[in-house]
């Protein structure tokens, strides 16, 4: 199976906006890329989604002890977004009852970005990252944190110790696996039962209801 055949049309989410809104909302990344021809490496990192005329772009930046960032330096790289996921029990299905030809399954949120990486090294460009991405991350709180609350001479030490990684987007496609291959009694039956479940199952259930109130 090919990378544009995967995955099945009914989970596909093409919508560039919903995909750029969901990196936002969520944030948290993970960077994949190769470190030679037989070994991956992997790091979980805050991203920035930043927009240039039709050029899509994620920064971040990783401590520089990290080996990632001369691994990722010129490769290609993946970095996956994983939103709200839950485990479906077939029980909540109505053709459990009629037919119990059901199995067991996971629903997910997800998006995948594929592009080089390149490195950052400049000070002035780091310290701008860091404070773009700060300020996002605090943005509506009470007492708001920001770079220049710390002594200068601290945040010079810090930014000493991390090293940017920017990766132009070539490739962005998300999945929204939320049961839509399945008939309304079943799409309902699971979100009854989600709804009633653990904060993240509720969080699957919402996102399946939004989708049941956009087929009307």
């Amino acid at each position: 199976m090919t990378l544009s055949s995967y995955p099945p049309k009914p989970f596909r989410e093409t919508r560039r906006d919903v995909l750029i809104e969901t990196m936002e909302t969520l944030r948290l990344g993970l960077l994949v890329t190769t470190c030679d021809v037989e070994e991956l490496s992997a790091v979980h990192v805050p991203m920035l989604v930043k927009q240039a005329g039709e050029k899509l772009f994620l920064d971040c930046h990783v401590g520089v002890a990290n080996p990632i960032w001369r691994q990722a330096a010129g490769r290609k790289a993946l970095v996956v977004f994983q939103g709200p996921h839950a485990y479906v029990h077939p029980g909540w299905y109505a053709t459990k009852k009629q037919t119990g030809k059901v199995v067991p399954t996971w629903n997910y949120i997800s998006v995948q970005a594929r592009g080089v990486v390149e490195t950052v090294r400049d000070e002035a460009r780091l310290r701008a990252h860091v404070d773009v991405l700060s300020q996002a991350m605090e943005q509506g709180r009470a007492d708001p944190w920001a770079i220049t609350d710390a002594p200068a001479d601290y945040m010079e030490t810090m930014l000493e110790g991390i090293v940017g990684l920017r990766m132009e987007v070539t490739d962005l496609r998300g999945v929204w696996k939320m049961s839509q291959n399945h008939p309304e009694g079943n799409r309902v039956g699971a979100i009854d039962g989600l709804a009633s479940g653990s904060h993240a199952d509720q969080d699957v259930a919402v996102v399946m209801r939004g989708r049941e109130a956009d087929r009307k």
